[in-house]
């Protein structure tokens, strides 16, 4: 009996193993010799005599008819779509643009061809390398030729290589006169069955994920309206349905225009994508973002969300209250600090490192140099930014409350102690970061106490018998030599060393006087923003002054000059107007005026636990001017234990109040007449 024999040819071997691996899973192969063989392969590996030669493609029949032997047959092979990969392609929104790519303009065509007999929606265009085709698409699909998609299209869609179309396929065994197709047919039917199934799973899913979102939708705190291309409402949730009082109305697959009502629908037309708008409608004040919604470049339609702008103020009334009131969030991004000399950028490139770890950094660096700014960047660069960020300044408690702020206490562990206890600082930094400002200021007592907290990671309230185990990131800042201090003995080693991990050095602003114009450009905009005036210009010899001052308050003390400006300035700034360059006289201010002042003085200094403190400091600076180790140590005859560090601060306060003037060297401190007005103010409410 003659064998049966079909030998396919083509270019490339994927297409022959594909068509090979068709053959067997249809059952030719257990009929029907499949043999298969590359054009270039025929001066080596001849046909079968008597073989059914069946083509790729028409293009090759003038290479293959010298190689067919006698009396063999030879058709061209019609091809199609393998089915069972065209899952991704049925995801393409119609009428999208997409390029059929593949490696010549006739196979290209061929493909093109294919796909619109196939149904798809969307706009085909045939691609061969070298062709021209639309800029704006950015989808390709190809038929296992991906190597020919151009470079920028942003999405492939690689179907495989086309398959044996089962008219070709009824040809073969017609040619050989076999009556066994009928089995190929069903084998196709199973693999379309198959494919039936998994499609009716997917609707099954899509439904359930529609339901689900559905769900979803309509528990949001916002109203939401979806129209498609051509305004229709597609989905509405039930926030909507009640705000826009839509009850017992047919909505879905209506007109906007005819289902919502009028005004409301000028409203939202008037909205441009991607704008919050506050919108007033049915004497209520609304807060209105629309968006277009497109999918692989085609728009298909818009999104309306709405909500009443006094829910918002609720909203964010209650969260600032929860956490600003507290202290526990860190506002500051990298991108809020400003600066562009080399050395400050070095610095905010290593502070961006070391933002990612949890190790304890200290920054150092002189007053007003931006230390809390930066201690809050990288808290919120950090793992730990949706965490709280606890900041707390040395210098600025009293020793008396700084433990029981710290370190919380349990109730009835002193005389006042709040019912119930206290949570302390490190206790609410849990699982975030806490900010230990002017760590220089420390006590030992409380060098002691933080020492343990760094070793162990764990606290115990005062008054309390069990530990507390805390999960926190310390970033620690100081103006003070912490080395000197050491070797001083006022600083403990063992902590200088816990706390010196990753040390940041911030360089004063002396040390980066090419920043100095453009932060007084910055300055400028923000503060004629804030008083809503236009904007001032500095003359040169202002800005020279400003470059030559030495700026002992670094960028604070900037900051404050140009605030300062743009209170007086008209149109552009001048020497007589920079206030370090004046001398401002307090014996005109008015009595009521200075009152109000020592009011708010004696309430601060209250609050900060060392009125009794500061009152005697400016009683002995009343006596005569005196350095700062005297000064300590007659507060201390008094009874006072006050610090060199803490003194410095104080002195620091009272200077900013302008209540003393500290004198360079060793010309000591003297009171100013505000402050023996302060004084005189004192004593009359006693």
């Amino acid at each position: 009996m003659e064998k049966k024999t079909v030998t396919f040819v083509a270019k490339m071997d994927e297409f022959l193993q594909s068509v090979v691996s068709q053959c067997h899973e249809l059952g030719i192969s257990e009929d029907i010799h499949i043999e298969a063989i590359r054009v270039d392969q025929l001066p080596l590996r001849p046909i079968t005599p008597g073989a059914l030669v069946v083509l790729s493609t028409k293009s090759i029949v003038a290479q293959v008819e010298s190689y067919l032997p006698q009396g063999s047959k030879l058709i061209v092979a019609k091809r199609m779509l393998p089915y069972h990969n065209l899952r991704e392609m049925l995801e393409i929104p119609k009428g999208v643009k997409v390029l059929l790519v593949s490696d010549t303009p006739e196979t290209a065509q061929e493909n093109v061809e294919l796909l619109r007999a196939s149904g798809m929606d969307f706009e085909v265009y045939p691609y061969s390398p070298g062709a021209d085709y639309p800029p704006d698409v950015e989808i390709a699909v190809t038929p296992g030729e991906a190597e020919h998609v151009p470079a920028h299209i942003r999405k492939v869609v690689d179907i495989g290589f086309r398959v044996i179309d089962l008219s070709t396929l009824l040809a073969i065994y017609a040619h050989f006169n076999s009556d066994n197709f009928q089995k190929v047919t069903a084998r196709a039917m199973q693999s379309l069955v198959y494919i039936t199934k998994e499609l009716n799973k997917e609707i099954q899913h899509a439904h359930l994920l529609s339901k689900y979102l559905e769900a979803i939708v309509n528990r949001i705190e916002d109203a939401v309206i979806a129209f498609d291309e051509s305004e229709i409402v597609r989905f509405v949730n039930q926030k909507a349905v009640d705000s826009l009082n839509l009850h017992g109305i047919q909505v879905v697959g209506e007109k906007s225009v005819d289902c919502l009502p009028q005004d409301f629908y000028e409203s939202i037309r008037q909205c441009e994508e991607n704008e919050d708008v506050l919108v007033d409608w049915a004497n209520k004040t609304y807060f209105f973002r629309k968006m277009h919604i497109v999918m692989e470049g085609c728009f298909l339609g818009s999104l309306i969300l709405f909500r009443k702008a006094a829910d918002i103020e609720k909203l964010e009334h209650d969260y600032r209250m929860r956490l600003y009131s507290k202290g526990l969030v860190a506002k500051y991004q990298f991108d809020d600090i400003y600066g562009e000399s080399a050395t400050f950028q070095q610095v905010i490139q290593i502070a961006r490192k070391i933002a990612r770890s949890n190790s304890t950094v200290l920054l150092l660096g002189e007053t007003g140099t931006g230390k809390e700014l930066l201690a809050q960047a990288i808290h919120n660069a950090s793992p730990r930014r949706r965490e709280p960020f606890v900041g707390v300044n040395f210098a600025a408690i009293s020793e008396s409350l700084l433990e029981s702020e710290l370190f919380g206490y349990e109730e009835g562990a002193f005389t006042g102690a709040r019912k119930g206890g206290h949570i302390g600082w490190f206790e609410l930094a849990h699982k975030g970061t806490i900010f230990l400002d002017e760590i220089g200021d420390a006590s030992g007592a409380i060098q002691n106490r933080l020492l343990r907290v760094l070793q162990e990671r764990q606290i115990m309230r005062v008054g309390g018998n069990k530990v507390i185990p805390t999960d926190i990131r310390v970033i620690a800042a100081t103006n003070q030599d912490l080395q000197r201090m050491v070797q001083e003995g006022t600083f403990r080693a063992d902590l200088y060393y816990r706390l010196n991990i990753l040390p940041i050095h911030l360089p004063p602003l002396r040390k980066r006087p090419e920043d100095i114009p453009w932060l007084v450009d910055h300055f400028v905009k923000k503060y004629s923003f804030d008083l809503r005036r236009p904007p001032f210009t500095l003359s040169n010899e202002t800005m020279k002054a400003l470059l030559d001052y030495d700026w002992p308050g670094n960028i604070r003390e900037l900051e404050n000059v140009v605030e300062y400006m743009a209170h007086i300035v008209d149109d552009e700034a001048y020497v007589c107007h920079l206030p370090f360059l004046r001398e401002v006289s307090h014996d005109s201010l008015q009595a009521a005026v200075m009152d109000q002042e020592c009011e708010g003085m004696i309430a601060e200094y209250a609050k900060r636990g060392f009125l009794e403190e500061m009152t005697a400091i400016l009683h002995q600076l009343k006596q005569g001017g005196q350095g700062r180790y005297n000064l300590v140590e007659q507060l201390q005859e008094q009874g006072l234990q006050v610090s060199s560090q803490q003194l410095r601060y104080r002195l620091k306060l009272l200077q900013q109040d302008e209540l003393i003037h500290v004198g360079k060297g060793r010309q000591g401190s003297q009171i100013s007449s505000k402050g023996e007005s302060f004084l005189a103010f004192l004593q009359s409410t006693k």
